[in-house]
């Protein structure tokens, strides 16, 4: 008996007296059990840009990786959505469906085109 291969894996103890792990925070190496906050997931140059579409509120149009497109003004974005205004009802648009943003021009802007 004692040369048969078991069909269970044996699992050992959980140790539970230590701290709970929080998502997005890691622990600092100096302070075992102190969590410090994860870097940012943005890039500063996207928030740039989003910052004077903002200040602007310049007409975007928004192609999604479907083909789609939306038109609106930016009204607040974060790490992983944007908010885009249209007619004055705001639509959360996640970054991950997108494909490309571009600004509509002039003359397509004041013409009211929504493509």
């Amino acid at each position: 008996m004692a040369n048969q291969k078991k069909s269970w894996v044996e699992v050992p103890q959980y140790e539970r007296s230590g701290a709970a792990r929080v998502p997005h925070m890691k622990s600092s190496p100096s302070k075992p059990g102190q969590p410090t906050p994860s870097p940012a997931r943005h890039s500063h140059a996207q928030e740039a840009l989003f910052n004077e579409w903002l200040t602007q509120q310049v007409r975007l149009e928004v192609v999604f990786n479907d083909g789609s497109t939306h038109y609106g003004t930016l009204t607040d974005f974060d790490t992983y959505a944007l908010t885009i205004a249209s007619d004055g009802h705001p639509s959360l648009v996640f970054k991950s469906a997108v494909r490309l943003i571009r600004l509509v021009p002039k003359e397509d802007a004041k013409v009211g085109r929504d493509g």
